[in-house]
């Protein structure tokens, strides 16, 4: 087969050569200018300007034409690679399918009709209308991940806010829900769950894309998020493949469903995973993307539960420096990853390790890791580092 793949997960994490045989298929690479760093010499890579579907059709009209797959697994690109499977009749996953599971606003409305229970949510039109009153909001974008772009806030925050945006359409508004917010990840086959394994955030998404820390535990199975998980996954319309699920469950108990994606889990989720399945749900993620279809079975869980954390990098100018005291938790850590100073990131969020100051993965027992975890967060201290600014020289 001739194998077209929009690069953007790092290589080392996803692995394409443990699933696809080089020798038997040729592999195309499209990177953004410099994606290409972490390829294997030797690869078939191609730069391109951008991942947008237009583009990408104008710039490599031949390669899509002669491609038998087109694998693009980063959030961003599901919907592009779907459209462009469909304009160059490459066979996966097209446009109506991955709509429902990419774009949240129609997530939101085929949720409503199907009486998945779910925050209320409005156009920016109908909010506009809403009579003035207590309570909180969020601004969400319709096609954004890791929580860019969102606003949070009262009525008048968020008005003040949608009257700064270039492109209103893109966005919608959610009633906010306090609760605890948890993801179940694994995959489907012929609309049934495999296997899943849930797990609870130790901290939020939202909160990182602020500055804060971000954790997740394992918990065991609860029976509501599961009938919630299929109940939804059916409504939207995934069959087949992995999934990545967040809900949030509120203080009275209810569960709410927030968001799924097709895709494999980000930060630790496949790590995690595979540490308490043996499973690697990136391989089987592509074994579906290259065969339609998944074999894989579900596997016997270990006693021991897995946890991830991640630091951010992308919210500050000045350089960090991370005083991480990794003897002192060394009973909790199955593996850790630092840089010590780093310089900042600031731009696009950013779970990847390359891309965070400090990550790892936790291990222990379910009654005690989420404790456990929230006090390795909330007692490692971050410095920021001002850089003085370069001296300038001026010549007579």
């Amino acid at each position: 087969m001739n194998i077209v793949i929009l690069h953007r997960l790092p290589y080392g994490k996803i692995r394409y050569d443990q699933v696809i045989d080089q020798g038997t298929h040729r592999i195309d690479y499209l990177c953004l200018p410099g994606g290409q760093a972490d390829l294997p010499p030797g690869s078939h890579h191609h730069e391109v300007a951008s991942f947008e579907a237009e583009e990408l059709a104008r710039q490599c009209a031949p390669l899509l034409r002669a491609a038998d797959r087109l694998i693009a697994r980063s959030e961003y690109e599901l919907l592009a690679a779907a459209l462009l499977r469909e304009r160059f009749a490459i066979p996966g996953d097209r446009p109506a399918a991955i709509l429902p599971l990419r774009d949240k606003w129609a997530m939101r409305l085929r949720c409503r009709a199907a009486g998945i229970p779910q925050p209320d949510f409005w156009s920016l039109e109908a909010f506009a209308r809403l009579p003035d009153g207590p309570g909180c909001f969020v601004l969400k974008p319709r096609l954004e991940a890791s929580s860019t772009g969102i606003v949070m806030g009262d009525r008048q925050k968020l008005l003040g806010a949608i009257g700064q945006l270039t492109r209103p359409d893109d966005y919608f508004v959610e009633a906010f829900i306090p609760g605890s917010i948890c993801h179940l990840d694994g995959f489907l086959r012929d609309g049934e769950v495999v296997q899943s394994i849930t797990s609870r955030y130790v901290g939020n998404c939202l909160d990182y894309a602020g500055g804060a820390p971000l954790g997740s535990v394992q918990i065991a199975p609860q029976p509501q998020m599961e009938t919630l998980l299929r109940q939804t996954l059916a409504a939207l319309g995934q069959a087949q493949g992995c999934f990545h699920f967040e809900l949030i469950q509120d203080e009275a108990g209810r569960v709410h469903f927030l968001e799924t994606a097709c895709r494999v889990g980000g930060a630790g989720v496949a790590d995690t995973f595979a540490l308490r399945t043996g499973l690697n749900l990136y391989h089987i993620d592509l074994q579906y993307q290259l065969h339609g279809e998944i074999s894989q079975q579900a596997a016997p869980l270990t006693d021991t539960h897995y946890g991830w954390f991640v630091y951010p990098a992308h919210h500050r100018g000045e350089t960090q420096r991370i005083h991480f005291d990794h003897g002192r938790w060394g009973a909790l850590l199955h593996s850790w990853h630092q840089a010590t100073p780093v310089a900042a990131r600031p731009g696009s969020i950013s779970y990847a390790t390359g891309a965070t100051p400090l990550s790892g993965i936790v291990q222990g027992p379910a009654q005690t890791l989420p404790l456990a975890l929230g006090a390795l967060l909330e007692q490692t201290r971050v410095e920021y580092i001002s850089t003085p600014p370069a001296r300038m020289e001026v010549s007579a």
